[in-house]
C-alpha cells in the first residue's frame, strides 16, 4: 500500500547488521588498504512496513559492537522522522554521525533512506535525486588489476575488455613512472585510438613522476590521470595544474573538504573529483557533484563497493549533469552479498537500472537473514 505524498510516514526502526560471507576468495590487499568478504548492512523500517536498504564494506575487523555501540544515537535522530523526507533524514544522520565518528554508518543509512523513500513512493531513487540522464557509458576495471606483474597482462585485460564491448577501461598500474609509461603504449598500441584510456596510480608518483607520466599520457591520448599524487598534497596538485594538459581527476580519498575542491575546480587545479559514496555518503556526492557542475568539471562515482551501495552509485550518477562514465567494476565476485539481486544491467558498454523502486534491487529476506548478524 502506497502513502500519498503529503501524508506524514514515520520512521520507526533502524537496524544494522553485519554480513561474513567468505567463500575460500583471497583478501585484496592494495597499498594500506585491505579488502574484506564483509558487508555493513542498514535497513530503516517506516510505519506502512517498508523497508529500505543500504549496503557499504565494513571498517574494522570486529565490526559488531561498534555497531551496537553506535544504532541508538543514530537511531534517535531518524526514527520518527518522514520517510518522504530523505534529504531532512539524511542530514540528521550524517550531522550525528560526525558527532560520534560513524562516517561509513552513516552512508549506509543514508542509502536506506533514499531507498525507502523509493520503494515507498514507487519510483526509481534517481528520479528522487533529480533525474539527468537514464543510462549512462561505461568504462571498465579489474580486481586482477591488484595482481598484474607485466604489460602483456595489462594488454591482455584491455584487449577483454573490448571483446566485452567496453570502450573506455581504466588501469591502476604499478606506481612505478618508467613501468607504468611502457605498460600505457602498449596498451594503446594493441586497442588503437578509438578506445578512451584512463590511468589511476592511486597517488603513488612523485610530483616529478606526475609530470613524466602526465606527458606521456597525453601523448597517447589518455583522457584521465586520476589521484596521480598523494591526496594529502595539494600543493603539489596546483603545481602539476600547469604542466599537464591531461585532466586530472582527484580526491577520492575525501581529504579536500567542500571548500577546497570548490577551489581547485575554479582554479582549474583538477578537471574532476572522484566520490566515494560507501564512505562519504550521497549528501556528500551531492555537494561534491553540485560544485562539479558549476564549474564544468567531472564528477565520477567511486564503484568499488558492495551491491545496493553500486545501485547507489548509479543512482547518483544518473542524477548528476557533471557525470560522463559510470566505472565498472569487475571486482571477483567481492560486490555480491547474499540475499540482494542486481539492480541494474550492463550491454555493450552502457549501464541502464532496472525500472524498479528505489534502487532497483531485491532483497531475499531469509537468505539475507541467515548471513547477516544484526545488532539492533
Amino acid at each position: 500500500m502506497t502513502a500519498a505524498k503529503d501524508s506524514p510516514l514515520p520512521i520507526t526502526e533502524l537496524r544494522l547488521g553485519k554480513v561474513a560471507y567468505d567463500n575460500g576468495r583471497s583478501t585484496i590487499r592494495f597499498g594500506t588498504t585491505i579488502f574484506r568478504y564483509a558487508a555493513l548492512v542498514a535497513t530503516v523500517r517506516c510505519s506502512d512496513g517498508s523497508i529500505g536498504t543500504g549496503i557499504v564494506w565494513t571498517q574494522i575487523d570486529d565490526e559488531a559492537p561498534y555497531l551496537q555501540a553506535m544504532q541508538p544515537p543514530l537511531a534517535a535522530v531518524i526514527v520518527g522522522l518522514d520517510a518522504l523526507t530523505p534529504f531532512v533524514s539524511s542530514a540528521a544522520c550524517r550531522a550525528e554521525a560526525q558527532r560520534i565518528d560513524a562516517g561509513r554508518i552513516s552512508a549506509a543509512i543514508e542509502m536506506a533512506l533514499w531507498d525507502l523513500a523509493g520503494r515507498v513512493l514507487e519510483v526509481p531513487c534517481y528520479q528522487l535525486l533529480g533525474c539527468r540522464k537514464t543510462s549512462l557509458p561505461s568504462y571498465v576495471i579489474s580486481a586482477e588489476d591488484f595482481f598484474v606483474k607485466s604489460a602483456s597482462q595489462y594488454v591482455e585485460l584491455a584487449q577483454r575488455y573490448v571483446a566485452d564491448g567496453f570502450r573506455a577501461c581504466k588501469f591502476h598500474m604499478w606506481g612505478d613512472a618508467d613501468r607504468d609509461i611502457a605498460a600505457c603504449r602498449a596498451v594503446r598500441d594493441a586497442v588503437g585510438d578509438d578506445v578512451d584510456l584512463m590511468l589511476d596510480p592511486a597517488g603513488r608518483y612523485s610530483r616529478v613522476d606526475a609530470v613524466r607520466v602526465g606527458r606521456a599520457i597525453e601523448e597517447l591520448g589518455f583522457i584521465r590521470f586520476e589521484d596521480p599524487l598523494p591526496p594529502g598534497d595539494a600543493a603539489g596538485y596546483r603545481w602539476l595544474a600547469s604542466r599537464i594538459s591531461v585532466p586530472v581527476v582527484a580526491n577520492e580519498s575525501l581529504q579536500w573538504n567542500a571548500e577546497q575542491c570548490a577551489v581547485a575546480a575554479r582554479t582549474g587545479t583538477v578537471q574532476g573529483f572522484r566520490m566515494n559514496i560507501g564512505r562519504g555518503g550521497i549528501g556528500e556526492a551531492l555537494r561534491i557533484g553540485a560544485i562539479a557542475e558549476a564549474n564544468d568539471i567531472e564528477l565520477d562515482i567511486a564503484a568499488f563497493v558492495p551491491r545496493v551501495g553500486l545501485e547507489a552509485c548509479l543512482h547518483v550518477a544518473l542524477a548528476s549533469a557533471a557525470t560522463r562514465w559510470f566505472e565498472h567494476h569487475e571486482a571477483m565476485g567481492l560486490e555480491e552479498v547474499p540475499g540482494i539481486s542486481r539492480g541494474f544491467v550492463i550491454e555493450k558498454g552502457t549501464v541502464r537500472p532496472l525500472e524498479g523502486a528505489g534502487f532497483g534491487f531485491e532483497v531475499d529476506w531469509s537468505e539475507l537473514d541467515r548471513q547477516c548478524v544484526w545488532v539492533g
